[in-house]
């Protein structure tokens, strides 16, 4: 990166720590609920107290999610359901599932959006998710889980003002699911793999496959696709990320979807305004340039991660990105990728 933007190094420094700070949250279980209780109004997530008060909170949130019209909106979800404040508060926080137990949004664990955690049982056997969807498909309803005790979780289902598509929102469930394997796409052999990036054709090669690639997963039912499709994405050494070449996808509001080195990034506004070493506005350059033009070619200066010192600097990089158009928008979301160059070949 450069003197202008937060090198790549200091920025991944800097959100490890506040990841790890949030982790450290007390959880506090909510009781068993009452017979006979009722919710009515909303709360914020710090006034969860009770099973009233939860399913007030779930409540509450899903009428302000289904709201969401706004491509550009939706895409910030991921990050907001994450930041402490009113969506979120210690070990309260809300889980948006795709139908198939895809968990699509994780308020306090990023990685279980690699996953599918339909088959996750509690101490007693008990197989949760399942429970809780079933209780969503009844109009919303609650269901009791043993997680170190007794504990409360919320389930309803919602539909999205974006996508027409149903989706399953939880709150009330903390439970660890470390355990629980990241489930990778078995996709096709792109025609160039990521180890095989060495020049501008087989630059182009990657990105447009890739593009096919993941527009496809976007555009499967209930997206149900996407996250197998991200996950293999994101594996070192397979044929979507090799060393530095990874691939990255930002939306038509220019929000990170996406990001295979830097996944802290996704559900962050990409700052258009960033220049490299040299000034060049590469981020609105590439970026903006692909959505404006279909495709894009661009060279400019950003950190190497395998070459200490040129944090400030920056090192010589050719990156190329394609448009792609999501459906229900008329926003253009961009894909895109690079590869690090010689001085000479500037």
């Amino acid at each position: 990166m450069t003197h202008r933007a937060l090198s790549r190094r200091a920025f991944l420094k800097t959100a490890g720590v506040a990841t790890f700070g949030i982790g450290l949250a007390a959880c506090q279980p909510i009781p068993p609920i009452p017979d006979g209780a009722t919710a009515t109004g909303e709360v914020t997530a710090a006034q969860v107290t009770d099973p009233e008060s939860l399913k007030a909170f779930v409540l509450g949130a899903k009428a302000r999610i289904e709201a969401i019209t706004d491509m550009n909106e939706g895409a910030k979800l991921r990050e907001g359901l994450k930041t402490e404040g009113y969506w979120k508060s210690g070990s309260t926080f809300l889980i948006i599932f795709l139908m198939n137990g895809d968990a699509f949004i994780h308020g306090n664990d990023r990685e279980a959006e690699s996953k599918n955690l339909m088959g996750v049982e509690d101490a007693r056997g008990t197989k949760v998710i399942e429970k809780l969807f079933a209780a969503a498909a009844q109009g919303g309803g609650f269901v009791r889980y043993d997680d170190e005790g007794p504990k409360t979780a919320y389930a309803v289902e919602y539909i999205s003002g974006i996508t027409a598509r149903r989706f399953v929102l939880v709150g009330g469930f903390s439970q660890d699911v470390s355990n629980v394997p990241i489930q990778v796409a078995d996709l096709p052999k792109p025609p160039v793999t990521a180890s095989e990036v060495v020049d501008r054709e087989t630059l182009i090669a990657f990105v447009e496959a890739a593009a096919e690639t993941y527009s496809n997963a976007v555009l499967s039912e209930g997206y149900s696709a996407l996250t197998g499709v991200r996950n293999a994405f994101r594996v070192e050494g397979g044929d979507w990320k090799a060393g530095s070449i990874y691939l990255y996808v930002v939306s038509g509001g220019g929000v990170t979807l996406f990001h295979g080195s830097e996944p802290f990034r996704e559900g962050i506004t990409t700052d258009m305004t960033r220049t490299d070493s040299k000034g060049v506005r590469f981020a609105e350059e590439l970026i903006g340039g692909a959505r404006r033009e279909g495709r894009k070619f661009l060279r400019y200066h950003y950190d190497n991660p395998a070459i200490q010192g040129d944090e400030e600097t920056g090192s010589p990089k050719l990156g190329y990105a394609v448009s792609f158009q999501p459906p229900n928008t008329e926003q253009k979301g961009v894909i895109g990728s690079g590869i690090y160059i010689d001085t000479d070949d500037e």
